[in-house]
């Protein structure tokens, strides 16, 4: 009995959880930080915004998707969308991997990306008070992250 009122106890002291550890992480946080050590206070805050409006227009998408039972093929299809540094997979590859002719992956590719810019442009058009603002900002975007 005390062993099972002991395990009843971890598991409201977060039993079950898996435990990270904060050392693990350091380096890649501080990585982080010195990459944005050149950047002025107002630069940094543009950074963060524009990574927090992308960000939320991707989870939108997904959660779309979801909806929709195509979620399995987003992520298959993000590193076309996501641009980056990243290369991403041969499109032959990628079709072939989701069983769909090259020209119906191409088609999905087209859709998807002008969903995420309606996606993106929903998020914008959140954070200004006159609709006429949307394609500004839209550029400001762009600009903050090609920089």
């Amino acid at each position: 009995m005390y062993n099972e009122y002991d395990r009843a106890r971890a598991l409201k002291r977060g039993g079950g959880r898996q435990i990270l550890s904060i050392e693990e992480h350091l380096p890649e946080a501080e990585s982080a930080m010195l990459a944005t050590i050149h950047l002025s206070d107002a630069a940094c805050y543009d950074l963060v915004w524009a990574s927090n409006i992308v960000s939320r227009a991707w989870k939108n998408l997904q959660s779309q998707f979801e909806t929709e039972g195509k979620a399995e093929w987003l992520e298959e299809l993000r590193p076309f969308v996501a641009g980056g540094g990243v290369r991403p997979p041969s499109q032959e590859a990628a079709a072939a991997r989701l069983g769909v002719p090259i020209a119906t992956l191409r088609t999905w590719l087209s859709r998807l990306r002008q969903r995420f810019r309606e996606s993106l442009r929903a998020e914008v058009g959140g954070t200004v008070s006159d609709p006429a603002d949307i394609d500004g900002e839209v550029r400001h975007l762009y600009e903050i992250l090609m920089a």
